[in-house]
C-alpha cells in the first residue's frame, strides 16, 4: 500500500465514485429495456371518454347474496338458574 497525500487520496475516492455512477448508469440504461414478466410495465395512457357519456354505477349484490358460506349458529348465553 503506498502512501498518499490527503488531496491525493480524496481525488481517488472522488474518481472511484464517479466511476461506479457511470458503471451504475451504463448497467441500468442496459437493463431497462429488459422487459421482466415479474415486473410491473408502465400502462399505456387511455383515451379520455367523451364527458357527456357517464358510466352507470354497478349494482351491488345484498349482503345476503354476497355471502358464500352460511354463517354459523353462535352459541346461546346460558341463562341464570331461577332461585326458589
Amino acid at each position: 500500500m503506498t502512501t498518499k497525500t490527503i488531496p491525493e487520496y480524496l481525488e481517488d475516492e472522488r474518481q472511484k465514485a464517479r466511476d461506479t455512477q457511470l458503471r451504475t448508469e451504463e448497467e441500468a440504461a442496459r437493463i431497462q429495456p429488459l422487459n421482466h414478466g415479474h415486473h410491473r410495465t408502465s400502462k399505456q395512457s387511455k383515451l379520455e371518454l367523451p364527458s357527456s357519456i357517464k358510466a352507470a354505477p354497478k349494482a351491488r349484490k345484498t349482503q345476503a347474496a354476497s355471502r358464500k358460506k352460511p354463517r354459523t349458529a353462535r352459541k346461546k348465553a346460558t341463562k341464570p338458574r331461577k332461585v326458589a
